[in-house]
């Protein structure tokens, strides 16, 4: 149990934190609280109870645009009832501090969730990783015969526990070493701003 969850006692009351935190403005269905903080319904109601009950979410309700089935229909419009971030929560500021500054995962604990999905060859770490905005991708993964299903699953856990969904780009480590070479902007943008490199068995000299 890490420090967080040590002091409010629930690992799914942090994830729910982070999740509202990193999304302001915009309204979440318990159900999707549910998926998105890889949470059982029962405990994600009863965090929920707890944050609507200390004043840290409301009840709110949002227009959402559907994309379409496919491409000769229009995007349409939905209503979604569910909880928002309260900006005028008495601590918003100081929690959100607490909260966002302990990494919640380790460097270690990365790699080894990265190694179960199969050739990871190259693992490069960005954006919120990192704690930075201007970052193109928070995470660029390398390999080969990857378990595609467990990849997916991976990132899915990933994401409820950093609180946001992942902007990640996947390559093979031939098209990788072939657009490095070509000087890829892309490539290049993720090596000229601020990264770590966590898993490299590539041999990267940039």
């Amino acid at each position: 149990m890490g420090l967080l969850e040590k002091l409010f006692g629930s690992h799914a009351f942090v994830k729910m934190l982070k999740l509202f935190y990193l999304n302001p403005g915009q309204v979440f269905p318990p159900r999707e609280v549910a998926t998105r903080t890889h949470t059982k319904p029962d405990i994600t109601r009863r965090e929920l109870r707890i944050l609507l009950d200390i004043g840290f979410i409301y009840k709110a309700a949002q227009i959402i645009e559907v994309e379409p089935i496919d491409k000769d229909h229009k995007p349409r419009r939905r209503k979604i009832h569910g909880y928002m971030l309260d900006p005028s929560f008495q601590l918003l500021h100081e929690l959100r501090e607490l909260v966002l500054t302990v990494a919640p995962l380790s460097k270690q604990e990365l790699t080894n969730r990265l190694r179960r999905v199969g050739r990871v060859k190259l693992a490069v770490l960005s954006g919120i990783f990192l704690k930075r905005s201007d970052s193109r991708i928070d995470m660029l993964i390398v390999g080969d015969n990857l378990k595609k299903g467990q990849l997916d699953w991976t990132l899915r856990s990933i994401e409820s526990e950093v609180g946001k969904e992942l902007s990640y780009a996947i390559l093979e480590t031939s098209d990788f070493k072939y657009r490095l070479g070509m000087n890829d902007k892309f490539v290049r943008d993720v090596f000229d701003y601020p990264h770590e490199i966590i898993i490299d068995k590539i041999g990267i000299i940039l």
